[in-house]
C-alpha cells in the first residue's frame, strides 16, 4: 500500500527524507487530498531507469528478430562497406 503524506509534513525536512529513505516504494505526497507530487530513493529512481532501459532493449530486440524472420538482413562486410562510403570512414 503507497505512504501519502500531505504536504505539510514536507516542513520537516528530516522526518520527510527519513520516510522516503524507509519507505520500500514511492511516496505520495498530496495537497488538498489529490496527488501532487511523487518522492523516491535513488535507489528506486535507479531501478526504474534500469527497469525502463530494459523495456526499451527489449523492443529493440523484438523489432531486431522480426527483421531477421522476415528475411530483412545484410551481410556484415556488406553493410560495413556502405558505412565506410557514406560516412567517409
Amino acid at each position: 500500500m503507497p505512504i501519502c503524506v500531505p504536504i505539510k509534513d514536507l516542513k520537516d525536512t528530516s522526518k520527510f527524507t527519513n520516510t522516503v529513505l524507509s519507505a520500500t516504494e514511492p511516496v505520495v505526497v498530496t495537497k488538498n487530498g489529490k496527488e501532487s507530487f511523487i518522492a523516491m530513493s535513488p535507489a528506486q529512481y535507479e531501478g526504474l531507469r534500469l527497469e525502463a532501459a530494459r523495456s526499451r532493449l527489449y523492443q529493440i530486440l523484438d523489432r531486431r528478430e522480426a527483421q531477421i524472420a522476415a528475411g530483412n538482413v545484410h551481410e556484415a562486410e556488406q553493410t560495413a562497406s556502405y558505412l565506410k562510403a557514406r560516412y567517409g570512414l
